[in-house]
C-alpha cells in the first residue's frame, strides 16, 4: 500500500472511532433534531434541484431520514444510490421509504425495479472532511466515480462537526464537494458564497 494509502486508512480508522464516540453521547433528542431541516443555504440548493439524490445513515453516520421526508414535503424526487460492484452508483428513483432493502454491506437500497434517474443534487456520508472541501468515504471511490458521472450534480457531504480534519489526503480521482454540511455549520466552496 502506498504512503498516501497509508495515510488514508490511519485517518478513516481515527475519524470512524471520533464519530462514533460523538455520536454514542448524543441523546435521542438531539440525534432527532440534527440535521431535521435544511439550512438556507442547502434549502436554496434544494429550490433549484428537481431530482435529490440522499443515502440511507448507517450506524452512526449523519442521518438523512428527515431531510427525505422534508424533501418529499416539498414534492422533490427522491432517489438513493444503489451499489453495483465497482460502478458508480446507480440513484434509483423511491417513491416509498418503506421500498429500500437491505444492499451493499447491509446498507439500506433501492430495489432493482425502482427507476434509475440524474440526480441534480447528491447528498453524500463522509468519515472526514477538511475545508478545502475535500473528503474521505469509506474507501470505495462510489460517490468520487458517481460524482464524475454526474458533473452538473451539486456535491453536498453530510457529517458530524468532529469529523473535520486540517487536511485530506486527495488524490488525482478525488472530487471536492460543494458544500458541506454538519450538525452546527455550513462550510461552503468559495466560489458558492458570492
Amino acid at each position: 500500500m502506498s504512503s498516501l494509502g497509508d495515510d488514508k486508512k490511519k485517518l478513516r480508522e481515527e475519524y470512524r472511532r471520533r464519530r462514533d464516540a460523538f455520536y454514542s453521547q448524543l441523546d435521542a433528542a438531539t440525534r432527532g433534531l440534527a440535521f431535521r431541516r435544511p439550512p438556507s443555504p442547502l434549502a436554496r440548493l434544494i429550490d433549484q434541484a428537481e431530482i435529490i439524490a440522499l443515502y440511507s445513515a448507517a450506524g452512526a453516520e449523519a442521518p438523512t431520514s428527515r431531510l427525505a421526508d422534508y424533501l418529499a414535503e416539498i414534492g422533490k424526487t427522491i432517489a438513493y444510490p444503489l451499489c453495483v460492484g465497482d460502478a458508480p452508483l446507480e440513484f434509483r428513483r423511491i417513491d416509498n421509504i418503506d421500498l429500500l432493502e437491505s444492499g451493499f454491506r447491509n446498507i439500506s437500497e433501492p430495489g432493482p425495479d425502482c427507476p434509475v434517474v440524474d440526480p441534480d443534487l447528491i447528498v453524500a456520508p463522509m468519515l472526514a472532511f477538511d475545508r478545502s472541501m475535500h473528503r474521505l468515504g469509506q474507501g470505495g471511490g462510489h460517490y468520487d466515480r458517481s460524482f464524475a458521472r454526474h458533473p452538473g450534480a451539486k456535491r453536498i457531504g453530510f457529517a458530524w462537526s468532529v469529523q473535520e480534519t486540517d487536511r485530506v489526503p486527495t488524490e488525482e480521482h478525488d472530487i471536492r464537494l460543494d458544500m458541506i454540511v454538519t450538525e452546527c455549520e455550513i462550510i461552503q466552496r468559495v466560489e458558492e458564497m458570492s
